[in-house]
């Protein structure tokens, strides 16, 4: 193998370690709780973009066992049919596995926009902020986040408590 040939393999070698790496960090899916999993999406999605984040979602919703995966729009800047279709499925194929899905991170505006674009989203539970998503998912799971007594503003601890 010559010095040329053997220099093309290594920035083959790089680019496709390059390329694994981008996919790893386009689905970041974070387990925030025992049973929570939380999904940020940011920038647009194409089909294989969208294909890629589902089986890697729903295969962690399998390993993990987790009840509750938030898809959290805030970093999407436009939601338009295609996009939608990909969260409906996103949302259809979690639930077949037996999680609950929320969607957070709604603007006025992609709320008006799906609106004009007539997508049902009757069965899908939303909330406007990754807060309020998190507080609707303890809540399922019977969890609440309790201010502990004598604990300095600034310092926030989470109980859990059975119900």
């Amino acid at each position: 193998m010559s010095g040329a040939e053997m220099r093309a393999d290594d920035r083959q070698h790089m680019i496709d370690e390059q390329r694994l790496m981008i996919r790893e960090t386009q689905t970041p899916i974070i387990q925030v709780w025992d049973g929570i999993l939380a999904l940020p999406i940011v920038g647009t999605m194409d089909t294989a973009r969208a294909q890629e984040m589902n089986e890697v979602l729903l295969q962690k919703i399998v390993d993990l066992g987790a009840e509750i995966v938030i898809l959290d729009i805030t970093g999407v800047p436009l939601v338009d049919t295609a996009m939608a279709k990909h969260l409906l499925e996103t949302v259809s194929a979690a639930r077949l596995l037996g999680a609950e899905v929320l969607i957070v991170g709604l603007s006025a505006r992609t709320a008006m926009t799906m609106v004009h674009l007539g997508l049902d989203l009757g069965g899908v539970t939303t909330r406007t902020t990754m807060a309020k998503g998190l507080q609707l998912a303890f809540a399922r799971l019977g969890l609440e986040v309790v201010r502990r007594r004598g604990v300095m503003q600034g310092d926030h601890d989470l109980a859990e408590t059975e119900s």
